[in-house]
């Protein structure tokens, strides 16, 4: 046994007594460690995830013994909870439990001011209506649960092949998955019909790329059906969330043999095997599995309309019970406490309607019909609202954060050049290129020709890149579009990549095929920043390395690193993606000694100091590496990103770009897709470690006017020092840059511009690396692109193309604000007319607390007479889609918050105040003390005047808002019929009625008319303006709100 082996047996050993003294950790806390009650009462009910590495056997056996059920439960209730939970979830809110009062109230005589059902009877609508939309989407997630939980697979048991259920699933089973079949749990690959196979993970991490995984070498040898299954088992580590971190040992009792085992040997729950069959065997189930274990209840997000309408129902019961005290003031003042307390409570009985309770229910059903019409536009094809919480903050955002690639381009690189130290090669000189190429001899310019030649070798082989045949096509499969890129200028070169393994690549050049043992293979990371891949092509070994400039100039001597940061340079500035190639020959007598200390460094027991290990000597190969040349690519802008990136500046959005990329390339790409305008000078804020120097830059920026701020992710990493003094400065731009940044920077930015702005941001992005920033902003836009659907999946709303946002902002979200705005004030209204309706009748009938209607009118109002009509105002269209697209300023108004605000809310109070002061005055005017005429005409007047309000707030008409209206009177109509004792139905029936009642309703209705006429003829709006200018003209100013 040599040094290698010797050292993973020592590595093998300690894992197993690891698991065996830990089995029953799970089970027993440790000494001085409690338990709380809470975790104890949860563990009777849900298995806890064991903190420990278990052994495996492949007959079935798991140590230590895993309880963990496979049922995948995403539905909240079941037939026992439902009631409870949501009863609990309706009245832990304040309006329901206020209201709830006020219906128990009823029970006790000194409270009684009317029927039960004109109380409960509004509660009761509003908490059904939300109990039937938490029971449909109870009912669709239970049945997505039961389709999957019930899908049927094939488990290998006693050498036969026996149906079993996804929910069945436990630790230990072997099962066979075909190809397209969805993943059920953990599962270690034991054998495939090939020697590798791929699954798709875009459920798992968005990615959109085919994983490579291959089968545990000694059992696709030897083959399932052949083994006796009780001789070999699996040490696995203990289930943790790192989806791309695992680490297992199989072993053969029989023939004393291991295996080492990778991320390359496991497939995750809810990946899809993506081509041929593999038999594996379950190593994690439940809550268990990497897909579980990262699965974290997403951030609530609510827009900032429902802080405004909660600062609004606050104020409400402010004035009710300041009106209610100040009535029992003037009606009881020499009364004992008691007598003034009862009457103080049903003085509050009888405004209760100043409190909107369905205003809750309205907002929310208006938000689920925005998203509705979102996600069914034509125009915006494909996007999806995921969050149905905040669809008006699309019409308030200040600051859009948007990442580059992918995002503001395409994603799609298109070869532009190649740089060597000795000449400079474009898209233009394919044919030189080629020339280069036809023979493996040195021709005409000698070792420039021997160089191309090595660096377009390079390119065709150091990647991680699988070719595919489909349909008689060859498809190429890679972690990232560049890889793709790159394999394919090579086969344009005439250097073809024909097939894969993880053991060896073939490739075509020169109408010759090669073969290339793969030795090892060093994967990009976002860490490392690079790829490595060391090959034997007969007796020769060479390992490739290609990266990122930054970090590829450490692994060049010293006199090739100042052309490489100069071409870099260059081609940056030109918007061009770099990549740095370098290659290293070495003999069989280096290779087989750094062998040596790589093995033994895989075989650390400690974690940490095996990947430390692992590094130092993976650098032992990188050293000295010999520069090759840097490749160019051009990655396009999307479809019109100039002409929406100028909208939403004119929408008074500022704009921030958040890229990965180099400073010149994120400038560059500024100015082509016009963050920079044609008149901004760049100031730039470049490898800043001093938080003093920072200070003194940014003072002089503040100084300046019209200055794009660009910055680096290490100057960034400085003001992070100093961020109020930053964020102050930076914020008052009006377009900033910053480069270099990680994911975290990315997310960190978001979430200091909320904080120091106190503005509506969003974030928009199409990568993993842009989940952060996603996640972090008031509202999230992910983009379904080439990097996968992790980000769509985070976000709020999901798009396909950039573009896409000037309907999403400048249209939908527009509307769902104003919409919203005046449904709410609308909603504030009607109870608030009412109430003082009854505070007026109070008043002129000396404090007397009786109702002015009886139950069944305050029921039919609150339900049925005026609800659906005003919720009609969300179909209400101030301006068509055409006019709210070309006239970005119009967009400005909403961020100002002038359709809701202090302002707003108080005229609308007024309105209410007026109008039903009015309708009872006059109604006690016309008829004098005749009680039940008073009652008939006041209501009357009230539906008919809710009615003329809604139809003087509009902009536009809808069928919905005529089908409502006519349906309400229809209802009115059928309770004067059927239930003539709410109403004198013969007086309704004198022309003298009507007349009054006309009255009444024009000096309710028509000073409030005339008054918003005139202002708007003296003062329009800006929309006002615009549809005035749309219809009279042709020919529309643009410079209308400069």
């Amino acid at each position: 046994m040599n040094q290698s082996e010797d050292s993973t047996t020592k590595l093998l050993q300690s894992e197993v007594l690891q698991i065996e003294s830990n089995k029953e950790s799970v089970l027993i806390p440790q000494e001085n460690q409690r338990i709380s009650w809470k975790q104890e009462l949860k563990n009777i009910f849900i298995v806890p995830i064991q903190k420990c590495g278990r052994k495996i056997s492949l007959d079935g056996n798991c140590t230590p013994i895993n309880q963990q059920s496979n049922v995948i439960k995403n539905s909240k209730y079941n037939v026992v909870t439902f009631l409870p939970k949501v009863l609990y979830e309706q009245f832990h809110q304040f309006i329901n439990i206020f209201y709830l009062g006020l219906t128990i109230s009823q029970f006790i005589q000194p409270f009684k001011v009317g029927f039960l059902i004109g109380y409960l009877g509004p509660l009761a609508l509003v908490v059904t209506l939300s109990v039937l939309k938490e029971l449909y989407d109870d009912i669709k997630r239970h049945k997505r649960d039961r389709q999957i939980n019930s899908t049927i697979y094939k488990r290998f048991l006693n050498g036969q092949w026996q149906d079993i259920t996804s929910g069945q699933l436990q630790v230990g089973m072997i099962i066979k998955i075909n190809s397209n079949q969805r993943i059920p749990a953990d599962i270690l690959v034991l054998e495939a019909t090939d020697d590798q196979v791929f699954i798709r993970t875009d459920q798992l991490d968005g990615e959109t790329d085919w994983k490579l995984r291959k089968p545990v070498q000694y059992i696709q040898k030897k083959g399932l059906s052949n083994l006796d299954l009780t001789n070999y088992f699996l040490n696995c580590a203990q289930p943790q969330e790192n989806i791309y971190d695992f680490h297992a040992v199989f072993h053969s009792l029989q023939s004393q043999e291991k295996e080492p085992l990778s991320l390359e040997n496991v497939m995750w729950a809810s990946t899809v095997l993506a081509n041929g069959s593999i038999n594996g065997i379950v190593i994690y189930n439940g809550f268990e599995t990497r897909m579980a274990m990262n699965s974290r209840q997403p951030q609530t997000k609510f827009g900032k309309i429902d802080t405004e309408i909660n600062y609004m129902s606050i104020m409400l019961f402010i004035a009710m019970g300041l009106l209610s005290i100040i009535i029992t003031i003037l009606s009881q003042p020499a009364l004992n406490f008691l007598a003034i307390s009862v009457a103080f409570v049903r003085y509050l009985i009888l405004l209760s309607n100043i409190i909107p309770i369905s205003m809750r229910v309205n907002v929310e059903f208006a938000k689920l019909i925005y998203c509705y019409k979102i996600s069914i536009d034509k125009g915006i094809e494909g996007t999806i609202a995921r969050n149905s919480n905040i669809p008006e903050s699309l019409g308030r955002i200040e600051y859009l954060l948007t990442d580059k690639t992918g995002t503001l381009t395409q994603n799609d690189m298109i070869f532009k050049r190649l740089s060597l130290k000795q000449n400079v090669y474009t898209s233009e000189n394919y044919d030189e290129m080629k020339q280069s190429l036809l023979t493996e001899q040195a021709i005409g310019n000698g070792e420039e020709d021997a160089i191309l030649r090595d660096l377009l070798l390079a390119i065709a082989l150091c990647h991680n890149v699988t070719p595919i045949e489909e349909n008689g096509e060859r498809q190429y499969q890679a972690s990232s579009p560049d890889e793709v890129a790159l394999v394919k200028i090579a086969e344009s070169l005439g250097i073809s990549l024909l097939s894969r393994d993880q053991n060896a690549m073939v490739i075509k050049y020169n109408g010759r095929e090669r073969n290339y043992e793969i030795l090892y293979n060093f994967p990009f990371s976002s860490e490392s920043k690079r790829m490595g891949i060391l090959l034997k092509q007969e007796d020769l070994y060479i390992f490739y390395l290609k990266g990122a400039d930054a970090v590829m100039k450490q692994f060049l001597p010293e006199t090739q690193r100042g052309f490489v940061d100069e071409e870099c340079e260059n081609l940056a500035r030109e918007g061009l993606r770099t990549l740095v190639l370098t290659q290293k020959i070495v003999n069989k007598q280096f290779y087989e000694n750094w062998k040596l200390k790589y093995e033994q460094a895989k075989c650390i027991e400690n974690i940490t100091q095996r990947q430390n290990k692992l590094g130092k000597v993976r650098k032992e190969l990188e050293n000295n590496m010999q520069f090759l040349g840097i490749t160019g690519v051009e990655d396009k802008l999307q479809e019109d990103v100039c002409q929406t990136l100028e909208n939403i500046r004119n929408a008074g959005i500022n704009v921030w770009m958040l890229t990965g990329d180099k400073i010149e390339t994120a400038i560059c790409i500024a100015i082509s897709s016009g963050i920079k305008s044609g008149t901004q000078e760049i100031f730039q804020l470049k490898e800043i470690t001093d938080e003093e120097t920072l200070q003194q830059r940014l003072q002089q920026f503040e100084t300046r006017t019209n200055q794009l701020l660009v910055i680096d992710g290490t100057s960034l990493t400085t003001a992070f020092k100093k961020e109020e003094f930053f964020f102050r400065i930076a914020t008052q731009a009006q377009s900033v840059v910053c480069c270099r940044c990680s994911p975290t920077q990315k997310a960190l930015v978001t979430e200091c511009i909320k904080k120091y702005t106190n503005k509506i941001t969003a974030s928009i992005g199409d990568g993993g690396n842009d989940v952060g920033m996603i996640q972090s902003a008031d509202v999230g836009i992910g983009i379904e692109g080439k990097e996968g659907k992790q980000a769509a999946l985070a976000s709020d709303f999901s798009i396909l193309k950039f573009k896409y946002l000037n309907q999403l902002l400048l249209w939908h979200g527009r509307l769902s604000y104003k919409r919203s705005a005046l449904l709410s004030q609308f909603v504030t209204h009607r109870g608030l007319i009412i109430s003082m309706i009854q505070t007026v009748f109070m008043c002129i009938y000396f404090y007397l607390s009786i109702s002015i209607f009886s139950s069944t009118l305050i029921l039919g109002y609150a339900t049925i007479y005026t609800m659906f009509p005003v919720f009609s105002i969300i179909f209400d269209e101030d301006v068509v889609e055409k006019v709210a697209l070309e006239f970005p300023p119009l967009y400005k108004s909403l961020q100002k918050s002038r359709d809701l605000n202090p302002k707003t809310f108080m005229i609308w109070c007024w309105k209410a105040t007026y109008q039903g002061a009015i309708i009872m005055i006059l109604a006690q005017f016309l008829y004098q003390n005749v009680f039940l005429y008073i009652e008939t005409a006041a209501f009357t007047s009230l539906i008919i005047t809710e009615f003329c309000m809604i139809f003087s707030e509009l902009n536009s008409l809808h069928i919905v808002m005529f089908i409502s209206t006519i349906g309400s009177t229809v209802f009115y109509v059928l309770t004067m019929v059927l239930l003539p004792e709410t109403l004198v139905v013969a007086e309704v029936l004198n022309l003298t009625f009507w007349v009054n009642t006309l009255i009444i309703v024009l000096f309710s209705w028509m000073p409030i008319f005339l008054c918003q006429w005139f202002i708007r003829i003296k003062q329009p709006n800006d929309y006002e303006k615009i549809m005035k200018q749309v219809k009279g003209k042709n020919k529309i100013k643009t410079n209308l709100f400069t």
